[in-house]
């Protein structure tokens, strides 16, 4: 008799002592949050220039405006690229668990920030561009500082449900992610007038060369962009109690292209406000256009189930 009790006490310590199995079983809604990592992968971006030719500037070359060829701005194009870049990764989901076993959908908000820092160098440019590089422009470099995004995904996920404190599960969604862009993009020329072959045959070549030796182009833009996205999720939860559970869980996230086709301004222009004409006619803009954006997360919150 002594023993059997003894046995029956044992059996319900253990009980208690044990991991309670997560509610896996009916429908039912849940809430989460999880604070953690990204790592966003490389770009390479083109960039586009409503400008035209640099003689065609009245600043540079005050003979542009009588000039039939300089009546409209033409656009110049140029290519670079980042590495890759990283850093905080926030979100929360209101979760619904489907009666079918194992199948559950939720609604996701996450925020992501992804520092670069990286200044790159112009690699390619389109047209004359090309040929000054090196020569009579001495410096073309973009910077990239941080990429965010405000993302609103809706996924579902398949538990493998082993009956236990740990559930392993897989999920896959769709989404948009409202996305900016610190930008930094700079142009500067060769100090030496001889080094300057813009506007060579026309009969001002040698004020030309003055106007534009030394001279530089800056632009500090916010770019944003709305962008299409999927994701790929896995991870795993460990109950703590009947209704709360730590999830542990990694995403790889692949965006469309970012662009911004006239978020651009470069002031200074050519050391001069941003417009080809002195009364601030034919004004001057640019745009960027990068690959498909990616990235990989990890991350650790809680997840509350009704």
């Amino acid at each position: 008799m002594k023993r059997g009790y003894a046995a029956g006490v044992i059996a319900v310590l253990a009980a208690a002592a044990a991991p309670p199995a997560f509610a896996q079983t009916g429908s039912g809604f849940y809430l989460g949050s999880g604070l953690g990592v990204n790592f966003a992968t490389g770009m390479e971006f083109a960039g586009i220039g409503y400008d035209g030719p640099s003689d065609c500037d009245e600043y540079v070359n005050p003979l542009a405006p009588g000039d039939p060829d300089c009546a409209s701005p033409g656009a110049s194009a140029w290519e670079s690229a980042v590495g890759s870049g990283g850093g905080l990764l926030a979100g929360a989901v209101l979760g619904y668990r489907l009666p079918a076993a194992g199948l559950r959908v939720e609604v996701e908000y996450f925020y992501r920030e992804s520092a670069f820092n990286e200044t790159a160098a112009v690699a390619a440019a389109g047209g004359a561009t090309f040929a000054k590089l090196g020569g009579e422009l001495q410096r073309a470099e973009d910077r990239i500082g941080s990429v965010t995004s405000n993302n609103l995904f809706g996924n579902a996920y398949y538990d493998f449900s082993g009956g236990g404190s740990t559930t392993p599960y897989v999920g896959f969604g769709f989404g948009v992610g409202v996305t900016g862009m610190d930008y930094v993009s700079l142009w500067a020329r060769n100090f030496d007038p001889d080094a300057i072959t813009t506007g060579a045959g026309r009969p001002n070549a040698e004020e030309i060369r003055r106007n534009l030796a030394g001279s530089t182009s800056v632009a500090r833009a916010d770019l944003d962009d709305t962008l299409f996205g999927y994701q790929v999720l896995a991870g795993v939860r460990y109950a703590l109690s009947d209704s709360v559970a730590l999830d542990f869980k990694g995403r790889w996230v692949d965006y469309g292209a970012f662009g911004d086709d006239d978020g651009i301004v470069w002031d200074p222009l050519r050391s001069h406000p941003p417009a080809r004409r002195r009364d601030g006619g034919q004004p001057v803009s640019g745009g960027i256009e990068t690959g498909d954006m990616r990235l990989f997360g990890v991350s650790a919150g809680l997840t509350y189930s009704f």
